[in-house]
């Protein structure tokens, strides 16, 4: 678990530093929450999917994402669904619950999934459940990132 946490700790650092100087630094996060703030996380594909829902909910359900997958970095936009500008138009995984991620989930695994929904998702905060003002996660876009 050490070698994930030096991982996710050099992937964070390189991040901010994208974000301070790097290709990042024009203005790439499109989620701010209620207070003004633009919450920056960031994930390894391998992590389970529902302790990156507990950042994104220790976050106040809204997080700029940032993913390190085996094909690159990519972005989520996630937002709590009470504050989604058309939060109708995601996906409702509560729906039908043969659509919910399992808590084995992997983040990347989420990431693929994403892919095939063009209008993202709506995802219960804790995996297994329906809930109200769900997470609202946009389709994945790659990010390029400056190396170092």
């Amino acid at each position: 678990m050490s070698d994930n946490w030096s991982e996710l700790d050099r992937f964070r650092s390189q991040v901010h530093r994208n974000l301070a100087l790097g290709s990042l630094a024009d203005g790439h996060l499109e989620v701010t929450d209620d207070d003004g703030r633009s919450p920056v996380i960031v994930a390894l594909d391998e992590e389970r999917l529902a302790v990156l829902l507990k950042r994104v909910e220790n976050a106040g359900g809204y997080a700029n994402v940032f993913v390190k997958t085996a094909s690159g970095v990519v972005y989520l936009a996630v937002v709590n669904s009470a504050g989604a500008i058309d939060p109708d138009a995601a996906e409702d995984l509560g729906e039908s619950t043969a659509e919910l991620p399992d808590p084995h989930t992997t983040v990347g695994m989420f990431v693929e999934f994403l892919r095939l929904k063009p209008n993202g998702v709506r995802l219960p905060v804790r995996l297994g459940r329906r809930e109200q003002n769900a997470p609202v996660v946009r389709t994945p876009q790659p990010v390029a990132l400056a190396a170092g």
